[in-house]
């Protein structure tokens, strides 16, 4: 077989021959336990484009946490204060703990707020519930860009699509009692479709059934056969608007982009269960030493002294300090 790991089928079966094992259950419980160490990595496929992401400040100055979000890299704002767009000030944001950003909030009127001054300069966000709170204090509908790490979806994860995939199709045989095996013929299309997808139907002189319908095959370009759970009995004949309904994640950028990640992650899972514990630490080991490779990188492409140099000029107007260079 190809070592090719395309999708999370093509993972699976690379696992089951590596170790002999013919359980696709367990194999899948395996790749499920590796993700779970996986959800806070910080590969570069994960990040976004900040140029692109930005958050938009509500009427208290506050921009809601993104839904997707692992773990901000930077935020920036590009000079546009709700004023003429790069007037100033231009910031480059550092996070502070919910205590500090509260606190240092309550005298924020006091805060020096720059505008058309050459410089870049350095404020605050934090965390606060379910919002980024920034220093100096944001206007209603200012935005700051936003670049952080990614969520990602997990392998055979659920995704709603309700995407057309075929106008036509014929129930050609029903068999079994419930559930019911059914083949569709005439489609139109197969493209799109996979092993575990669920599809729907609209009835015309046959019909799928009103349960839950898994494809089991993929036949041909133009056939599946499906496994029908629950509702009524399907009925051969012609059904029309074959849909995909929900698909089974297959890929995501992790395993596009660090696939030796799932293949170490998933072996060590494996011989974990199985108290292999040698085994494991051999797999836990070329793990640790593959993502040391990629925080290496993630280490190089970090500013090393130029942060450093950045003007903070956002203190109390008590403050003396204040400069712009």
């Amino acid at each position: 077989m190809s070592t090719q790991i395309a999708n999370a089928d093509a993972l699976v079966a690379y696992v089951e021959q590596f170790t002999g094992s013919s359980n696709n259950a367990e194999i899948r419980q395996c790749i499920f336990l590796a993700e779970l160490s996986m959800r806070n990595i910080e590969l570069p496929a994960l990040r976004t484009n900040p140029y692109e992401v930005t958050g938009v400040a509500n009427s208290l100055g506050q921009i809601p946490i993104p839904a997707d979000m692992v773990k901000p890299i930077i935020f920036f704002n590009q000079g546009n204060p709700g004023g003429v767009p790069g007037s100033g000030p231009w910031i480059v944001y550092d996070r502070i703990g919910d205590r500090d950003i509260i606190t240092e909030e309550l005298i924020q009127n006091q805060y020096l707020t720059p505008v058309n001054i050459p410089a870049v300069f350095r404020g605050k966000f934090g965390e606060v519930g379910q919002y980024y709170e920034f220093l100096p204090a944001l206007g209603a509908g200012q935005e700051i860009n936003l670049y952080y790490y990614q969520t990602w979806p997990l392998l055979y994860t659920e995704t709603v699509l309700n995407q057309l995939i075929s106008t036509t199709g014929t129930v050609d045989t029903v068999t079994g009692a419930g559930p019911w095996i059914i083949t569709i013929i005439d489609m139109t299309s197969t493209i799109g479709l996979n092993v575990g997808d669920t599809i729907t139907a609209t009835d015309d002189f046959g019909s799928i059934g009103t349960g839950t319908v898994v494809i089991t095959s993929i036949d041909s370009t133009t056939s599946l056969t499906a496994e029908v759970t629950g509702g009524l009995d399907p009925v051969a004949g012609s059904v029309t608007n074959i849909t995909l309904y929900t698909q089974l994640t297959q890929t995501n950028a992790v395993l596009k982009s660090w696939p030796e990640g799932y293949v170490y992650g998933t072996l060590r899972e494996y011989y974990l269960k199985r108290k292999m514990a040698e085994d494991a630490a051999t797999w836990a080991a070329k793990f640790d030493a593959a993502y040391n490779i990629v925080e290496d990188q993630n280490n190089k492409g970090k500013w090393s002294g130029g942060h450093n140099r950045l003007t903070s000029i956002f203190q109390p107007r008590r403050d003396r300090r204040y400069t712009a260079r």
